[in-house]
């Protein structure tokens, strides 16, 4: 699992996963997509069907460093 700051967003490109974030599990297939604050335990439960990818864009906080 994966933890860190920030809001993630995936999108499914191929296979069929089971993805975890915090405590709740989503079915994925190509073109479905999750957008979630990656501050909670995540990353992939089940891998349904291989080979699995996916797109993960990532935004972290701006340091407000001055």
């Amino acid at each position: 699992t994966f933890q860190h700051e920030g809001m993630e967003f995936l999108y499914m490109l191929e296979g069929e996963v089971t993805y975890r974030h915090g405590s709740n599990l989503y079915p994925m297939k190509p073109g479905d997509s999750l957008f979630f604050d990656a501050d909670a335990p995540h990353g992939p439960e089940v891998l349904t069907q291989l080979p699995m990818r996916y797109l993960s864009i990532i935004c972290y906080p701006q340091s407000s460093a001055g």
